[in-house]
């Protein structure tokens, strides 16, 4: 009944507007005034009829209220810049006058209904809660905060219109600078407040990364945080177009948002950034120095006692690979030696990092995450590693060997984990990647202790071929670098027309062999002649 009683009276006011509101202002020159009183006429009768409607027809009603007070503010405007226009102000200041009078005042206690409804509407559900009445009273909570900046752009504008007629705005304009500033002032502390609750949860969640209420929390601060952010970007753009000072605000700003814009380069802004930190940087100091010393003295203790500890270490896995007992190639040992050091001091530095309050599990869990990472990134870099170890493992050849690997021959000089630095004969340097080493054959032509030589020797047809065997054999029996075990071999290969060729095999230690490769063929002439054997 009471829904229905409110419909009526409203429709029997607004009935009678157009007649009270047509014998206002007759004598009125400047276009659209008379439309400015009447609509004003108008939104009077819907707000004397406001108070007879339910609570559930209130917001609608007033939502219809606010948009019609905002198209008034906007024609007020636009009466206002006529009269400018053509000049004729003392006959209608005082109806411009009273009109706007109104606005502003309806304008801004409206501004405090909203701002009152909004706190209202806010207490209906608690910041944590995610269920659907909740996500209804955030979003008609934003519907308000937006109704709220459209009022304050219209009776901004409004009151410079009013100052240009000469008309007074003091009041008002300190009426709205108070309520804008009271606004700020609270998301500003709200905001202060919530970062360090984020701060506070983020620690709280490093250090119990599995708990689900704090995550839940967090995310929920943080949200409430973005928003806050959102309507405090909002709101200095309006106490900015006032003339009000944003400096200290925007400084917040850009620290909690984590963004950089023009704004920094106001001077009011970098210096309110900077006091700001320095007297943050102060405060941790007096108040956490003595013990930030004795953490940052302990963890350099912590780290030097780990480098002395993986020398030690280094130290003494040397002196055991080097007993009689441990049989390891050049290479392995050299691997075992940086990778022993290098564990040791990992190890003493996540001890260290322990000391100053570092939670060492998400570290270790980040290592992890980018370890795959760079593991995508970096998969031949890996497929060298791996080969690498595998050729160590194998001991496939050490430093010094003399090998034949991936089109390159000559002796290794070097090998890392990744690639392997050979020596050719002309002494060029080849770098061969781990990993085509392993992909190949590898021909190590000195791992084994001693070698065999072939050499091919021609006589001619009319020599004595067991005289020629004779000498052969007892050449190689008489030289000082040829060994007798295994037993040098003389054979008769092949036999032609001009020639007979016979084949010496016989085994002289790795080191000696590339020396009698090339002046055993000297000393074998040498002998044949002496013999009497036309050798060739």
């Amino acid at each position: 009944m009471y829904r229905w009683l409110g419909v009526l009276m409203l429709t029997a006011v607004m009935g009678a507007m157009p007649a009270q509101a047509s014998a206002g202002n007759q004598g009125s020159t400047v276009p659209g005034l008379t439309a400015l009183e009447e609509r004003i006429e108008h939104l009077k009768q819907m707000q004397a009829a406001a108070p007879a409607l339910q609570e559930w027809d209130r917001d609608g009603f007033h939502f219809r209220l606010d948009q019609l007070l905002l198209e008034a503010l906007t024609r007020a405007e636009a009466v206002m810049l006529g009269a400018l226009e053509t000049g004729d102000i003392p006959p209608v200041r005082e109806p411009i006058a009273n009109a706007t009078d109104w606005l502003l005042e309806t304008s801004i206690a409206r501004l405090e209904e909203i701002y009152a409804r909004t706190i209202q509407e806010r207490l209906k559900y608690d910041e944590f809660d995610s269920a659907l009445q909740a996500t209804v009273s955030r979003a008609f909570i934003q519907d308000l905060r937006s109704q709220v900046f459209e009022y304050m752009s219209g009776l901004a504008a409004l009151l410079r219109v009013r100052e240009q007629l000469g008309l007074s705005i003091e009041d008002e304009r300190n009426a709205l600078e108070e309520f804008v500033t009271r606004n700020v002032e609270r998301l500003h502390g709200q905001i202060r407040l919530d970062a360090q609750t984020l701060t506070e949860l983020r620690r709280a969640l490093s250090a119990d990364p599995s708990n689900a209420e704090i995550e839940s929390a967090l995310r929920a601060v943080d949200q409430k945080q973005s928003r806050n952010l959102s309507n405090m970007a909002a709101w200095l753009e309006v106490l900015q177009d006032g003339g009000g000072d944003t400096a200290g605000h925007r400084a917040l700003l850009i620290q909690q948002q984590g963004r950089i814009g023009t704004e920094i380069l106001q001077r009011d802004v970098f210096a309110n950034i900077w006091r700001e930190q320095t007297d943050r940087l102060w405060r941790n100091l007096s108040r956490n120095g003595p013990n930030l010393v004795l953490r940052a003295f302990t963890f350099l203790a912590v780290l030097a006692l780990a480098w002395i500890v993986a020398h030690a270490v280094r130290l003494l896995l040397e002196v055991v690979m080097n007993t009689s007992y441990v049989q390891l190639g050049q290479l392995m040992k050299e691997r075992l030696l940086t990778v022993s050091f290098g564990i040791t001091f990992l190890a003493g530095a996540v001890l260290a990092l322990m000391t100053l309050g570092w939670s060492v599990m998400p570290m270790l869990a980040g290592l992890g995450v980018a370890g795959i990472i760079i593991g995508f990134a970096l998969q031949d870099s890996l497929k060298n590693f791996v080969a690498g170890w595998m050729i160590l493992f194998y001991h496939a050849y050490d430093v010094g060997d003399y090998v034949r690997v991936s089109g390159a021959e000559g002796r290794v000089r070097k090998m890392t984990l990744n690639s392997t630095r050979i020596a050719t004969p002309d002494n060029t340097i080849k770098l061969v990647p781990n990993r085509k080493i392993w992909d190949d054959t590898i021909v190590n032509l000195t791992a084994s202790r001693a070698r065999r030589i072939e050499l091919e020797i021609a006589c001619g047809p009319d020599d004595d071929l067991d005289a020629v065997e004779k000498s052969l054999y007892a050449l190689l029996a008489e030289h000082p670098q040829i060994l007798n075990k295994p037993k040098p071999e003389v054979h008769l290969a092949r036999v032609g027309p001009s020639e007979r060729v016979f084949i010496i095999r016989p085994w002289v230690r790795t080191e000696h062999y590339w020396t009698l490769q090339h002046s055993l063929l000297r000393d074998i002439h040498k002998r044949l002649k002496r013999d009497g054997i036309t050798g060739t």
